[in-house]
């Protein structure tokens, strides 16, 4: 690992000489996709598409100057994110699909065709071996593993279990099949809520133990019924079910969940250590995730972009950069934290957002040291 990586940065300010377009290409241009991209690979762009009822998401008119240079370069990019774990517009990849064209990520916006990553249903995945802390493997969905290269394009915002979300959030939730999450977000093992289930014994056929049976009710019907003892905790009964009665558990250690987050990341990464590129996009930072079906006011004002090789480097500038700015009075940033250099522990209490930094660093992933290179003036580098 180096002991410092190389962050690009611009600002968000611009004029008539120093337009956001021009800033911005003159970004992706130093960060040098070339050395990710060949031709002819398959290039997975990791976004959010954003909840429906939400509008800070990252605009799609962004990922269009990323994807007509991976063409230049003689890429083949597809946008790509997978289905999530809670209900919602994104819980299956029809619905998916169709709350990505309405918030804007049509081919004739982006460029690029949209494919939901893990199949209709979020099963089309592959068990990878890692060495964690937490898993010794890991549940990633196909497109990743089959993609010949990844840029992480992440709206950089607060989070109400990580403290925050970026690159490291991007590629470990984002690349993590349904199951897979719900591992990261809990080792609870589930129960079935019988006023909910309708004995459809969908769970049945996904669960890896034959830890599900079905038992007759009063009424001649049949409920789920989890055999603790035999339970593993994989999260696929989780997963499978739509009638919301196998309830989804949260339970866990803020920074567990944070640490397995970076293990799901790396393990996304398998074996493109070196055809990858993040880009983080301090714009709009709203103190929680774009999963939520609203947008809170920002809690500092719009910063810029930053650009490395390097996933950990990217979320730590971006980490300070927020630390450092302004807060913004009007949000959900507390009076006497407005010039506070911890702005996403203050909102989200008890939560300390940077040890998907150190368990990330520790992993391999990269390094929290970095040297900021702004490319504001005139294209050229200042530190």
């Amino acid at each position: 690992m180096p002991e410092t990586a190389s962050v690009y940065f611009i600002s968000s300010r611009a004029d008539s000489k120093e337009r956001n377009l021009k800033k911005y290409r003159r970004l992706i241009k130093t960060l040098d996709l070339g050395k990710v991209v060949a031709e002819g690979d398959l290039v997975a762009v990791k976004t959010s598409f954003g909840e429906h009822g939400n509008f800070t998401f990252l605009r799609p008119q962004y990922v269009r100057v990323v994807i007509d240079e991976i063409k230049q370069l003689g890429g083949r990019p597809f946008l790509t994110d997978s289905n999530t774990l809670y209900a919602g517009a994104r819980q299956n990849s029809r619905d998916h699909h169709i709350d990505a064209i309405e918030n804007g990520f049509g081919f004739s916006v982006t460029g690029a065709p949209v494919v939901i990553a893990g199949g209709l249903l979020g099963l089309d995945y592959r068990t990878v071996p890692i060495d964690g802390e937490h898993f010794q493997e890991a549940k990633i969905v196909s497109e990743a593993l089959d993609a010949d290269a990844i840029i992480s394009l992440a709206h950089f915002k607060g989070h109400m279990i990580c403290g925050f979300g970026g690159t490291l959030k991007n590629l470990g939730m984002g690349f993590g099949a349904r199951a897979g999450k719900q591992k990261m977000h809990s080792d609870v093992h589930p129960l079935v809520d019988p006023a909910h289930c309708d004995g459809c014994a969908r769970c049945i056929k996904w669960c890896p133990q034959d830890a599900i049976t079905l038992l007759p009710t009063p009424d001649a019907g049949k409920v789920a019924l989890i055999d603790d003892e035999a339970c593993i905790g994989c999260g696929e009964c989780v997963a499978t079910c739509f009638n919301d009665a196998i309830g989804i558990s949260w339970k866990s250690d803020p920074g567990v969940v944070q640490q397995k987050m970076a293990e799901y990341a790396g393990a996304a990464l398998t074996g493109k250590k070196n055809k990858f590129a993040a880009i983080n996009y301090l714009l709009d930072v709203t103190p929680d995730c774009d999963c939520l079906g609203w947008s809170d006011n920002a809690i500092v004002p719009n910063i810029g972009i930053v650009a490395s090789h390097d996933p950990v480097a990217a979320d730590a500038a971006a980490l300070e950069l927020v630390n450092r700015a302004a807060g913004v009075a009007m949000s959900a940033l507390p009076a006497d934290a407005l010039s506070g250099a911890d702005k996403f522990g203050s909102i989200h209490k008890g939560i300390d957002p940077t040890v998907q930094l150190i368990h990330g660093e520790k992993l391999g992933l990269g390094t929290r040291n970095h040297d900021l290179i702004a490319l504001d003036k005139d294209g050229g580098e200042e530190a």
